[in-house]
């Protein structure tokens, strides 16, 4: 079983109460600072308020990413792509995969049971729904050839032709990982996918249940 260090929470604008930052924000403030549009004490203040607490930066970026495919292929816990790092859920987390991992030896499921081509075929469904990174096309496809499993440029494309991207999430929106975990987390958008008839329900995951299993209590808190 995988299990991630979590993301971290996204910062507060030290000039502009309520407005979220990331570490994209701060990319921008020295692209503005070279501008001549903000001065290095504005940008030094940003810098301080971007990433508050530990874990992977709070957008959907590559850690995050593979976090959340890793859930969608089976090999990672619910929760495992979006719990913050520093929430306590994330600690209870780490230690129900330990014992997961037990139950798994003593039922013989191994990761080559989970990581099917409908397997993947989810994680490329959920990849083009959430906006993930594009180093998911280098992750996966090494992923899939160790698990024996062909994944190519091809069937990348035809997936996302017809997969509808349902999530605004930094760098390409104004949420946050911290946002879509509110909202219901990666079973919210397997229901949601499902509903549509897009996702592979029988795949086998860690839990020991089928994907469907998975997420037939799974709904959307926060559309």
């Amino acid at each position: 079983i995988f299990i991630s260090g979590g993301p971290m929470l996204a910062g507060e604008h030290p000039d502009e109460p309520g407005k979220k930052i990331d570490l994209i924000s701060v990319f921008e403030a020295v692209g503005a600072v070279k501008a001549g549009k903000m001065s290095e004490n504005q940008l030094t203040r940003i810098e301080n308020a971007a990433c508050p607490t530990c874990g992977s930066c709070a957008g959907m970026f590559t850690a995050n990413s593979m976090n959340c495919l890793t859930e969608v292929i089976g090999m990672g816990l619910p929760g495992n792509g979006t719990i913050p790092a520093v929430y306590s859920a994330r600690v209870r987390l780490a230690k129900q995969a330990g014992i997961q991992i037990l139950n798994l030896w003593k039922k013989n499921i191994t990761a080559r049971m989970i990581m099917t081509p409908d397997a993947f075929g989810n994680a490329l469904i959920v990849d083009m729904a959430l906006g993930c990174s594009t180093n998911t096309v280098l992750h996966l496809p090494a992923i899939a050839a160790e698990a024996g499993v062909e994944l190519n440029l091809e069937m990348i494309n035809r997936i996302s032709e017809k997969t509808p991207h349902i999530c605004s999430l930094s760098p390409g929106g104004a949420h946050h990982i911290q946002d879509l975990n509110r909202a219901g987390g990666i079973g919210a958008v397997l229901k949601t996918l499902s509903s549509a008839g897009l996702i592979h329900g029988e795949s086998l995951t860690v839990t020991g249940n089928s994907v469907a299993e998975n997420i037939a209590a799974a709904r959307v808190l926060d559309p």
